[in-house]
């Protein structure tokens, strides 16, 4: 049942995270006057959001003083599959405008060793918050922190985010079950036919499109 209540919690504050993400981002846009960002620039905004991600998952895992390690192996694998689910998608939905769009202009393909190495990087330094997680708290991470926690207990807006905690939950819940399978099956070193990518594509819901 921890387990649940854990999932679901992380549901929640990522969902919320993203959330505001998606305000910073669209503020960016609109100081650019509109116009798209460049691809190093994406890359960019996608490292420090991952490594802010990763600084806030920890100081939720130290709030509550509970089974820290435990609790914070068991985030870092949620984390770490909530990643990994991003990095497929985006390459699934390349796959499928490439597919739905030819004869078209080729769409960008999306850089999968930098989203790779982003990943890596992520992840590393939430194992060395997990050591160490007085690194966690800075200005940023703190108020990204505390903002969740308000946007939360707010009657109509934590109701909504609970909601989306829920299915956000399952998701990933889903993804971690499917990831395990197909590495244990082999399939996830096999290059998916384009009947397998729209399958998949058609798993997509609102919930995993959170940014």
């Amino acid at each position: 049942m921890e387990f649940f209540n854990l999932i679901f919690r992380l549901g929640v504050v990522l969902a919320i995270f993203s959330f505001i993400w998606g305000f910073i981002k669209i503020g960016l846009t609109i100081l650019r006057g509109g116009m798209p960002l460049s691809a190093p620039m994406n890359i960019g905004i996608k490292t420090l959001q991952y490594l802010l991600l990763a600084e806030v998952t920890i100081l939720f895992c130290t709030s509550d003083n509970g089974n820290y390690l435990a609790e914070a192996v068991t985030t870092g694998l949620i984390l770490l599959m909530y990643f990994i689910g991003k990095m497929q998608n985006q390459r699934l939905k390349f796959m499928m405008v490439q597919f739905q769009g030819q004869g078209l202009t080729a769409p960008t393909a999306p850089n999968m060793k930098a989203e790779f190495a982003i990943i890596i990087l992520a992840m590393t330094l939430f194992t060395f918050l997990v050591i160490n997680p007085v690194f966690a708290e800075n200005q940023v991470s703190n108020w990204f922190y505390t903002s969740i926690k308000d946007i939360e207990s707010t009657p109509i807006f934590g109701f909504i985010f609970g909601i989306i905690g829920f299915f956000f939950s399952l998701s990933i819940i889903f993804r971690m079950v499917n990831s395990i399978s197909m590495i244990l099956s082999g399939k996830a070193f096999e290059k998916p036919s384009t009947k397998q990518t729209e399958e998949q594509s058609d798993k997509f819901d609102d919930f995993e499109e959170i940014n």
